[in-house]
């Protein structure tokens, strides 16, 4: 139910199915410690955004990963 894929320089990770999704409506820290659990695993060198989220009404909850030396001007 998830996917790891290419995009330019960086990556996405797609959760098409979210298995605490009832938890997740009742409390976003679910959704905030999964996006910071990414971010810690991936460690400073990456950059991670989340820019879809099924709690916020999207069909899958989507993170870009890009380097974080790529993202700063």
């Amino acid at each position: 139910m998830a996917e790891v894929s290419r995009e330019g320089e960086g990556f996405l990770f797609v959760e098409r199915h979210c298995p605490i999704c009832a938890a997740a409506n009742a409390c976003q820290g679910f959704c905030a410690i999964e996006l910071e659990l990414f971010r810690s695993v991936l460690g400073k060198g990456a950059r991670v955004e989340r820019t879809e989220h099924i709690v916020a009404g999207d069909r899958r909850c989507v993170y870009r990963v890009t380097s974080s030396s790529r993202t700063r001007s």
